[in-house]
């Protein structure tokens, strides 16, 4: 990849941010409203055995909330929706949105996902256990092409007899295609979480493509102005997903380990957190570091399984998450990142829930 300044990329990151952070109801200028001093902070969370497989059984005594390493009290629980009783006030089903990253995947691999993502739908006999929507990511965004349905053969009519999207932008792969790319991918996400936040209950979304890209080698040109943009965007991100309570999956297209991109795998340098306004990485915007700020999962290329088996693995949380609230003392500053920790006091246990939160957001 060439090093450019990263100028290019600040209306792109200003768009996705301006985007998110405008759909909050404005404070009426005549009469400020009083400063509260604790924000609720909302979270779904999977807890896994030793094996990989969900638990469902637990109360909200078995768990252990801490924000920047201090324990919170649990305001709100609930069970997954599998092990709720029948008697039980009813709550909306997980529903789970498949994204075909048209803009990000090279034309050879578009064919291999959309299939993949019609076998999965076929399995089982096309019985889903929650409703699924198809999406393509192409030029316009992200547009439905199947659902929602829990009859997955009838999704599978649907996103068959949608003509195929192609790729919207330059095969040559360059910094200018990597910044239209870069800009297409947080516009799209931040218009989406918009959607998602106006629907009720527990969303996953499950990204697949190449990935992001991940700008590496340009933040050294950032100015202060462009830092703070990239940080507002980074914090409206963040947020927004966790108010639309949508957690991300990235999953990796590659057909054979030939296909496999160096790329892809080099977001494990940006999953620390950002902290500082004037620091903020470019990679901490791609689709695996997102997935991951939200308690989803990167799925890498592993060559044990194919795609659409993967697709199933991601899917399977669906209804299996707990939902919890807790109050978190605002700081003299706004913006101010606090790590999240979760855990269950039963040996063997793992929480994967969101890895933070900004304060006043």
């Amino acid at each position: 990849m060439s090093v450019a300044s990263p100028r290019l990329l600040a209306p792109a990151l200003l768009l996705a941010a301006s985007s998110l952070l405008a759909q909050s109801p404005a404070t009426p200028a005549s009469k400020p409203a009083a400063k509260p001093a604790a924000q609720i902070v909302a979270t779904d969370l999977i807890v896994t055995d030793a094996n990989g497989d969900r638990v469902t059984d637990l109360q909200a005594s078995d768990f252990t909330v801490l924000d920047n390493g201090t324990p919170r009290k649990i305001l709100a629980f609930q069970t997954p929706n599998v092990a709720r009783p029948a008697t039980a006030k009813p709550t909306p089903p997980d529903a789970v949105d498949i994204v075909l990253d048209n803009v990000n995947t090279p034309d050879i691999r578009i064919a291999y996902i959309r299939q993949c993502a019609e076998d999965f739908l076929r399995a089982n006999g096309g019985k889903l256990n929650t409703p699924v929507s198809i999406y393509h990511f192409d030029g316009k965004g992200l547009v439905l092409a199947a659902g929602p349905s829990t009859d997955g053969n009838q999704l599978y009519q649907q996103l068959h007899g949608t003509p195929g999207a192609e790729r919207p932008y330059l095969k040559i792969e360059g910094f200018y295609n990597y910044t239209d790319r870069l800009q297409a991918s947080l516009n799209a996400i931040g218009a989406f979480l918009g959607h998602e936040a106006t629907l009720p209950g527990h969303k996953l979304v499950l990204w697949i493509g190449r990935g992001w890209p991940l700008m590496m080698n340009t933040q050294s040109f950032a100015d202060r102005k462009q830092e703070q943009t990239f940080f507002t965007t980074l914090t409206a991100l963040v947020s927004a997903s966790r108010h639309a309570r949508v957690t991300l999956y990235s999953l990796e297209s590659a057909r054979t380990a030939d296909e496999r991109t160096v790329e892809w795998e080099s977001y494990a340098m940006y999953l620390k957190p950002v902290t500082d306004p004037m620091h903020t990485p470019v990679g901490s915007f791609s689709v695996q570091v997102l997935s991951l700020d939200t308690g989803g999962v990167a799925f890498s290329f592993s060559g044990k399984t194919d795609l659409a088996t993967t697709i199933a693995r991601a899917a399977a949380d669906a209804n299996k998450s707990y939902f919890l609230a807790f109050a978190s003392p605002l700081d003299g500053k706004p913006d101010q990142y606090h790590s999240l920790k979760i855990t269950v006091d039963r040996p063997g246990l793992t929480v994967r829930t969101r890895t933070g939160f900004y304060s006043g957001q």
